[in-house]
Parts: structure tokens; sequence; C-alpha cells
């Protein structure tokens, strides 16, 4: 399929999607829904274990739901499983490259695979080996390379082909920040194409930097979605300020603003700029440390999640788009 044929479709559209697992009635996923746009990065962030593996699996065809629907690119995933695996790549979180084999037997071979002709396989596979500066390594064998750069040759594997929407499950795990930012530029110049990308992370740099919209999931559910302006509405403060928990009341701080236990050795106040100040000179009297910051992705993050900690699983959490 043509980009111009998929010109009014949704790369992904799902719907009220559930995963329950029969042997231990563990919910991974619970009435998902999602709407990935043409040439669009949408993050999936959470923590471990949220269910965004869960999501990118069935989507890929990997993993029947349980109930709800997901079309990609107008195909079903359950009815049309081929027709999606043709216009999909995924680098799955679980994968890992075959031992005797190179970087450029891995990717060469893959294409071949996919249907590329030899001298088009040959160029794509140079290409992307030299994007990801796996070229001088491309001989090889993958048990002889680090585990970064076993992570990279999956990466390059997955954006060699010229597959329409691209899954990326954690793709920067274990690697360094300079590969990091070679699999980001791979990433930008992949949506220049004019495709799409789902993306899941946890690591909160990486979905600032390249997402067009995120969507936050705790235990299986959404609990927020938006653009990076949107999702920081969240907090209607504009400043944090983490003091000291020696020797200090914390019902008193929530006179300052919203109060959040971190689990370190400080506890967070979401406030405003005459309040931080107020705050800080109270920790100054009191000689307590404190820091003082502007609010992140970061925080909203913490925020959304330890408030969901806190509700029942059958209590909803509203989308701030919503």
């Amino acid at each position: 399929m043509l980009l111009q044929d998929m010109a009014d479709m949704l790369a992904i559209e799902a719907r009220d999607v559930s995963k329950v697992y029969k042997n231990s009635n563990f919910a991974a996923l619970s009435s998902f829904s999602l709407n990935l746009e043409l040439g669009e990065i949408f993050t999936l962030l959470g923590r471990n274990g949220a269910g965004k593996t869960t999501f990118v699996r069935i989507c890929a065809t990997q993993l029947m739901p349980t109930s709800g629907t997901i079309l990609v690119f107008g195909h079903d995933i359950i009815r049309e499983p081929g027709k999606v695996r043709s216009v999909i790549s995924i680098v799955p979180q679980e994968g890992r490259p075959l031992r005797a084999l190179t970087p450029w037997d891995h990717v060469y071979n893959w294409l071949q695979i996919r249907g590329e002709g030899k001298n088009m396989a040959r160029e794509k596979t140079e290409q992307i080996l030299n994007k990801l500066e796996l070229y001088e390594t491309k001989d090889r064998l993958a048990m002889n390379l680090s585990g970064g750069m076993k992570q990279k040759v999956l990466v390059a594997m997955a954006m060699a082909t010229d597959a329409q929407l691209l899954f990326l499950d954690e793709p920067t795990i274990g690697l360094d920040p300079v590969s990091r930012r070679q699999v980001w530029s791979a990433i930008r110049d992949w949506k220049q194409a004019g495709r799409s990308i789902l993306l899941t992370t946890h690591y909160m740099d990486e979905a600032e930097m390249l997402s067009d919209r995120i969507a936050i999931i705790d235990k299986g559910r959404k609990i927020a979605q938006g653009t990076i302006d949107d999702l920081r509405k969240v907090i209607p403060q504009n400043i944090k300020v983490d003091i000291a928990k020696d020797r200090i009341d914390i019902d008193m701080l929530k006179s300052y603003g919203s109060v959040i236990d971190t689990g370190k050795s400080s506890i967070r106040v979401f406030t405003f700029e005459s309040a931080a100040r107020e705050l800080t000179e109270f920790a100054v009297k009191k000689k307590l440390t404190f820091a003082v910051a502007p609010i992140t992705l970061d925080d909203v993050f913490i925020s959304l999640v330890h408030s969901d900690d806190e509700v029942d699983d059958n209590d909803a959490i509203a989308d701030p788009n919503t």
C-alpha cells in the first residue's frame, strides 16, 4: 500500500482493547484506546509492566486481545493479520540478534526476506549501518558485539525496511548516550519520510525529544494523553521544591502546594514562585537541604502514577484531553 493511498487513514485505530491472561486472571490492558496519525511519533510512557509491550504485541499481530478492536491502516489485526504485517516493522523489547550472524547478515537477509532485490538490499543495508555507526563492525559476529551494539542491530533491521508503521519497544534500552542519539536521529529521518512510529519508553528525555503526542499508561490503563504542553498542564503549578524529609511536618508542606512523596530522601512540593520563596526561606531557617527547579515531564509522570497508586483499580482517571 502506497503512502498516498493511506492519506485518509489512521496508522492505528484502537478501541477499548483489553488483555486478560486466563491462567492468572491478570489484566495487562484495560479498555485501552488510541489513535495514531499518519506521519506521527506517538509514545507510550510508563513503568515496567505498565502494559506498553502488551499493546505493541497486539498491534503487531503477535498477541490476541481479549476484547476490543484494532485497525492498522484500515486492516483488522484479527481478520487481516497478513495485510497488517506487510506494512509494519518492529523492534521487539525481548529481541536478540543471532549469535553466529554479523550485523550485515542480519539487515541484508531481513530485507531479502521482505522481498527486496539484492542491489536494493545491499544499498539499504549500507545506508542504515552507516547511519547507526555499525558499518565498521558489519562483519563481526553478533556474539562478539557489546549489548548496546546488539540492540542497534535490531533497530537497523527494523528501520532498513520500507514499512509504513514502525513499532519501537524501548529501542534505546542499554545504549550509551551517543548511541541513543544516533537512534533518535534515525527515528527523526524515518518520520521525515512520512512514516508513523509507535514508541514505548520509560525514559522521560526520550519521550520529550521525539514525541508528537504521549499517552501515559499505568497498570494497563491510559491515565493521561496529549502533547508535551498538554501534559504539563496536568500540574497547575510551575515550580517544584524538593526538601529533605528530616524533621519536617509533611502536612505543613501542603499549605505551600501539592505534596508528593517520591520515595527518596526528600519530599517534592509543586508550587508557585511566591510560595517557593517562602518555602526555601523556611528550609534555610530549619537548616534543611532543598532544591528548586521548573516542572518537567518527569514530574507530571510521577504525579500521575503516584495518584494512580492511591486509586482503586475500578476507578477511572480522567484523560486531560477529554
